[in-house]
């Protein structure tokens, strides 16, 4: 089989693509790639300093709901963390920036802290000693 070298980006439709990027950028240290504004849709593209990519869209056909994790999409999105104190410095970052999260949750795989971006897109922490971050 041929192989991965890894994920390229992920790309999210959003509500409000400037909200989108304020979050990711104060939230988890993202910053801005290139941006892309035309007649039916807005993209940004940002890079975070450990090479991870991800793209906003906002289409102007966008009614504007909220992320529902039940229709066929994504459900979450989780991004890795090298050890579970990390998951506990994330906290304190979360707090001091008034970030709602859940506490730390165990699973047979690891560890996660859960909190959700301005559309509502639930997004992860996850520490586990069999995954690679």
């Amino acid at each position: 089989m041929p192989e991965l070298s890894g994920w390229s980006h992920v790309s999210f439709s959003v509500r409000d693509r400037d909200a989108s990027v304020t979050f990711y950028t104060d939230v988890l240290g993202f910053k801005t790639l290139a941006v892309t504004d035309r007649d039916a849709w807005r993209q940004t593209i940002m890079l975070h300093p450990n090479g991870m990519c991800v793209s906003f869209q906002q289409h102007d056909g966008n009614s504007g709901e909220e992320f529902d994790y039940a229709t066929t999409g994504l459900d979450h999105f989780g991004f890795g963390v090298g050890t579970a104190e990390d998951l506990t410095a994330w906290i304190a970052k979360f707090e001091e920036l008034g970030v709602k999260h859940s506490p730390v949750r165990d699973t047979d795989m690891g560890q996660f802290v859960s909190f959700e971006d301005p559309d509502g897109i639930q997004l992860e922490l996850f520490y586990s000693p069999y995954v690679a971050a």
